[in-house]
């Protein structure tokens, strides 16, 4: 019990430690990054910072606080990719691929990236009532019709058709809904996916990522029409707060998703490689096929999520290319249309509503991005409005005098803090307070918890932003890519051999036997740290060209086989004993102790090294 309590009271000030270390904007205490230069080191405190981060992410999750967990996991991940582009050098340094790989970790314990399929239940759903299959070989040329232009030729394979049956079957009525809603969508997302110079196929990408609905959010905390996390969606431009949320706007975040599936086509030339990495992550497919020795999408190996998901893009293409083949109508529904106007500072939307001669609930359903019931102050937003109704708009806008428009603040509850002063401070009144925040009892605020505070505009005068999503765009590095890439190729001079796992096998001893780590026995076969291996599971192993794997046997220890091994070294691990390290070798806690100069009641730690020889025999 005191051996439970104590590691509880370790993992609370791991968090606490963690989460101080972060900020809004992605970055750690320790300083924002230096300018690039060719030859740059990693300072020792921001790599403390960036793993007490990974650590903190670690602890949450195991308290369950899986909100927490995500958002220390972006922001640390930002953080760690900022660097990666900003100093290309740090790729060939030890620290950050370790850096690297706690991130990957945290991955594991959760799926990250931007996409996060629309309606995972549907997914779960499909493979539990449809046979997925096992394998499956590259696409053969079909019969549907299309685009000569388009960047996806027609094909088809297993996992094609077991998509296309899916949503002519079971999943079909869900299809439909969202072929409605895209068609409410489809001419402004054409018409950005036109100005951004790629194909219209693209929109199908919107349709499974979320069947284009606006306000849709996984259970990953991707959210709007092209399922943004927060930070990849700030790195191209879109403004993510309390007030205001653009991956939610059907404008901003269509821009935004364009510019990233075009940086990553970028990267490879290859729009199904494109799509993998907008599910994946592009450093993840990229250390694949640097495992792998393969640039073919269908010949890689990657988490599950993503070899289902670019099969279902195309079955979702084929289907939208030629919906009456399948029995799906295109709906004939008037596309959503507004206007802009151009809106500074919190105004509510009651007040935006009056002005365009409609409610507040159709200005709320045509701006999604805006959460609360008022525009987010201290910057300048473009409100969507009815046609023909924005330069009335923003003309009377512009008569209401300063003194009269209200805006609104949002306050944090210091300690000490009663309503009353929060009302002197902003020079409103109590009745106010409580009836915008719903509180009853005047005197049940905590210090913590936000309010939010109606003020003159006159008093306000700020300095107001505009949202820069068109202009901003953060481009992916193919050098650094590349860079980072090199780091999980084979060695040099090695052989490729494929082991498959027997009972009892361990990937310590898998990996001890071929000379070689279990670092880089999970990472040829994209296992996370905590993943388990099972018998009849092949694993790709590399050895020295001189090494020959049919002398070794493991699973059933043959004495006479290990006996033509000669003296080891084996690193002690987490939880070793003398004990088991001896019956891990099927050698004796005597002979174990007097090899390496120790006594039956020595003490072993994870690190140290120890001779381990073999049998002898006759």
């Amino acid at each position: 019990m005191m051996l439970k309590r104590t590691s509880i009271i370790l993992i609370c000030l791991l968090v606490s430690s963690g989460c101080a270390a972060l900020n809004r904007g992605g970055k750690t205490e320790h300083g924002s990054l230096p300018a690039p230069q060719d030859s740059f080191l990693l300072d020792p405190r921001i790599l403390a910072g960036y793993r007490d981060e990974i650590d903190a992410a670690v602890a949450l999750y195991a308290f369950g606080e899986i909100d927490e967990f995500l958002a220390t996991r972006d922001s640390v991940r930002v953080s760690v990719d900022e660097l990666a582009m900003a100093h290309p050098a740090v790729l060939d340094q030890p620290e950050f691929v370790q850096l690297v790989e706690g991130l990957a970790e945290l991955d594991s314990l959760y799926p990250a990236g931007v996409g996060h399929t629309y309606l995972a239940e549907e997914d779960s759903l499909a493979l539990s009532t449809l046979p997925w299959p096992d394998t499956y070989g590259a696409p053969a040329p079909g019969s549907f019709t299309g685009a000569d232009s388009s960047p996806f030729p027609t094909m088809m394979n297993d996992r094609i058709e077991f998509w296309v049956s899916y949503f002519t079957g079971t999943g079909r009525e869900r299809f439909q809904r969202a072929l409605y809603r895209m068609q409410l969508h489809r001419p402004t997302i054409e018409r950005i996916i036109g100005e951004q110079n790629v194909h219209t196929d693209l929109i199908c990408v919107a349709l499974i990522e979320s069947g284009f609905n606006l306000n849709a959010r996984s259970y990953a905390k991707a959210v709007g029409p092209w399922q943004f996390i927060a930070g990849t969606a700030r790195m191209y431009g879109l403004r993510v707060d309390w007030w205001y949320d653009e991956r939610r706007d059907i404008v901003a975040s269509t821009y935004a998703a364009t510019n990233y599936l075009k940086d990553l086509h970028g990267l490879w030339n290859d729009w199904l490689l494109a799509l993998a990495a907008y599910n994946c992550g592009e450093y993840r497919v990229a250390r694949a096929m640097a495992r792998q020795k393969t640039q073919n999408f269908w010949d890689l190996d990657l988490p599950k999520q993503t070899e289902r998901y670019v099969p279902k893009f195309l079955a979702t293409l084929y289907i939208v290319r030629d919906p009456h083949k399948y029995g799906f109508t295109i709906p004939d529904v008037a596309p959503v249309e507004f206007d802009e106007v151009p809106v500074r500072d919190a105004t509510d939307l009651k007040i935006i509503a009056g002005f365009t001669g409609t409610t507040p609930e159709y200005v709320a359903d045509l701006n999604p991005a805006i959460l609360r019931w008022c525009t987010p102050p201290e910057m300048e937003v473009s409100v969507k409005v009815p046609v023909g109704s924005a330069e009335t708009c923003a003309q009377q806008l512009a008569a209401i005098p300063p003194e009269d428009r209200v805006t609104w603040r949002k306050h944090q509850v210091r300690s000490g803090e009663t309503l009353s002063l929060i009302a002197d401070q902003y020079h409103t009144n109590v009745a106010a307070l409580k009836s915008l925040n719903r509180i009853k009892n005047a005197h049940a605020i905590r210090a913590g918890s936000v309010l939010i505070v109606p003020m003159q505009g006159a008093q306000t005068e700020v300095a107001v932003t505009k949202p820069n999503y068109r202009e901003k765009r953060r481009t992916v590095s193919k050098e650094a890519l590349e860079q980072y890439t090199k780091q999980f190729e084979p060695p040099a001079n090695y052989k490729r051999v494929a082991y498959v796992v027997r009972k009892n096998d361990t990937l310590g001893e898998i990996a001890d036997i071929h000379r070689t780590s279990a670092k880089k026995v999970r990472e040829w076969n994209n296992l996370s740290y905590r993943a388990f291996i099972h018998p009849g599971q092949e694993l790709t192993l590399y050895v020295p060209e001189s090494f020959d794997p049919s002398k070794i046997s493991l699973g059933s220890r043959d004495p006479n086989t290990e006996a033509a091994v000669a003296d080891r070294k084996y690193t002690v691990r987490k939880g070793d004993t003398l004990y088991s390290i001896s019956r891990k070798f099927n050698v004796g806690v005597n002979d174990l102790v007097a090899w390496n100069g120790k006594s039956k009641k020595s003490v072993i730690y994870p690190g140290d090294v120890l001779v381990i020889r073999p049998k002898k025999t006759g």
